[in-house]
């Protein structure tokens, strides 16, 4: 989801770096899919996009221009120790059909559809409870909806889920501390990015020299990237 890391230029600014800014304040919002930027269809449910978490930060360049910064498909997850050896493309699908009839049911919408799964991954890691010599298999379940993520895990670990008992792990975390915990970002630190977009006014033909509205899709962070074949746990 994240490029390799690179290479710095003094002052830690990585050398492919397009735009920087300041992390003064950072929240997010749901919002319908931009084309060409966001996830607008889910090979992995086979089925359209309609809202996206969106992280939206609010700072300033290193030359002072207040900037409001779009960050784009980062999706909030959580993690469960894998129930079978070898989890299968059919189960995952399963897994994500039980898990949102189980979100739907507890929001008391049994009779609509919806699709709250993004998309399951398997990876490997050290289990956080007890004691553990060796990495384990894990599901590292991935929500549409941050606010989903709690209920997701009191249903995990109450057995809502293919009837089965999962123990949630990272669940506690919120949305934005997850983000910023996976791409070691700080308050008040710089964020630097090597793909940006600038929303241009309605009367504007360039940038302003004293403000920026720029829209940032996720895989130009600079963040390690996965290993392929059951990555270890990461973002």
């Amino acid at each position: 989801m994240a490029m390799a890391e690179e290479s710095a230029q003094p002052g830690g600014r990585p050398n492919s770096c397009l735009f920087s800014a300041r992390i003064v304040n950072i929240d997010f919002y749901m919002s319908p899919p931009l084309k060409d930027i966001d996830v607008c269809y889910s090979e992995f449910r086979s089925a359209a996009t309609e809202k996206v978490p969106v992280i939206r930060i609010f700072g300033a360049t290193p030359l002072g221009q207040k900037t409001c910064l779009h960050l784009h498909c980062v999706f909030p997850y959580l993690f469960v120790p894998c129930p079978v050896t070898d989890p299968s493309a059919a189960y995952l699908r399963q897994l994500a059909r039980s898990a949102d009839s189980a979100l739907q049911l507890s929001l008391g919408v049994a009779s609509k559809q919806a699709v709250h799964v993004y998309k399951i991954v398997v990876v490997r890691g050290i289990p956080l409870y007890g004691y553990h010599p060796t990495e384990e298999l894990f599901l590292k379940i991935y929500l549409y909806n941050p606010m989903l993520i709690k209920r997701l895990a009191d249903l995990l670990l109450a057995g809502a889920v293919m009837n089965t008992a999962m123990q949630p792990h990272e669940s506690h975390i919120p949305y934005v501390l997850q983000a910023m915990i996976d791409y070691n970002l700080f308050g008040m630190s710089f964020i630097h990015l090597s793909t940006v977009r600038f929303r241009l006014g309605a009367r504007e033909q360039t940038p302003s020299q004293d403000s920026t509205h720029n829209h940032c899709p996720s895989p130009s962070l600079t963040s390690p990237s996965l290993s392929p074949s059951y990555p270890r746990a990461s973002p």
